[in-house]
């Protein structure tokens, strides 16, 4: 069971809701594969070395945009499944103020149990899209401590 606080924008509930509706495997990955992503696909231009996840075996490329302290995470692979289940988490990520992203972790995706759909080269496409997450919240974390600190 997924904590509701997890689960704060409908869009949210609504992709957890479909995928775990699904009773295989080979639905969840299916339909991981073939759905369309709810965030802004990655622009090309952001698709350059810099932004790249090194270690994966198919190219993997992540992007974050910041509205204020909300984050936006949107990604491309050339491997469909690892853009499926990639786009999948950053669409769970995503619409998120940066706290909630750094509390809730990588707590939704075991919830969620992708992992487990995966092969290994695959899992670590996963981990570093959340370790990307938690990364790009932390930082912006930090900045608006540090710009609110400033203007006291």
């Amino acid at each position: 069971m997924i904590p509701d606080r997890f689960l704060t924008q409908p869009s949210h509930r609504e992709l957890v809701d479909e995928l775990l509706a699904l009773d295989t495997a080979e639905d969840r990955l299916s339909w991981l594969m073939e759905r369309p992503p709810l965030h802004k696909p990655i622009l090309q231009e952001h698709r350059v070395e810099e932004k790249k996840v090194p270690g994966c075996l198919s190219g993997l490329w992540l992007h974050a945009e910041m509205v204020e302290s909300t984050c936006f995470f949107s990604a491309y692979s050339d491997s469909d499944l690892v853009h499926g289940v990639v786009s999948f988490l950053c669409d769970l990520y995503s619409d998120r103020d940066c706290s909630e992203v750094l509390e809730v972790g990588d707590l939704l995706a075991r919830s969620l149990r992708i992992e487990g759909l995966l092969s290994t080269n695959r899992k670590r496409a996963v981990s570093s899209a959340l370790s990307f997450f938690q990364h790009t919240a932390s930082a912006r974390g930090s900045l608006t401590e540090t710009q609110g600190h400033s203007n006291e």
